[in-house]
């Protein structure tokens, strides 16, 4: 048993909870720079956000209009306008009277588990 590495360690954990955490922060500074400055293009998105890597950006786009706190409308070739949706519209996306809370979080697939 010596030297066998196990096939699941608590690295796995660790890059896991790691990688949750940066899609959160950068979840969080994608919906900051929205409400300070407006809608954009994902270019400009990204050009705002000198900290975060393009794919930590295009990640967090991705679960964020999944959830429906922005959405994204096309644009010209290879472009999107990304933009806040309304308080009013995102609560009203995500209420279902007929299920409880976790059967419509486990539904929609909540990647933060709101």
């Amino acid at each position: 048993m010596v030297g066998r590495v196990p096939p699941y360690s608590s690295d796995d954990d660790r890059s896991e909870g790691n990688e949750r955490a940066a899609l959160y922060t950068t979840g969080a500074l994608i919906t900051r720079a929205l409400e300070r400055q407006g809608s954009c293009t994902l270019d400009a998105l990204a050009s705002r956000l000198p900290a975060c890597t393009w794919n930590q950006i295009f990640m967090a786009v991705d679960a964020l209009s999944r959830e429906g706190t922005i959405s994204l409308q096309p644009r010209a070739h290879c472009q999107y306008l990304v933009s806040l949706v309304s308080v009013r519209t995102h609560a009203l996306r995500r209420v279902d009277l007929d299920r409880p809370v976790a059967d419509t979080r486990q539904r929609t697939g909540d990647p933060f588990g709101e």
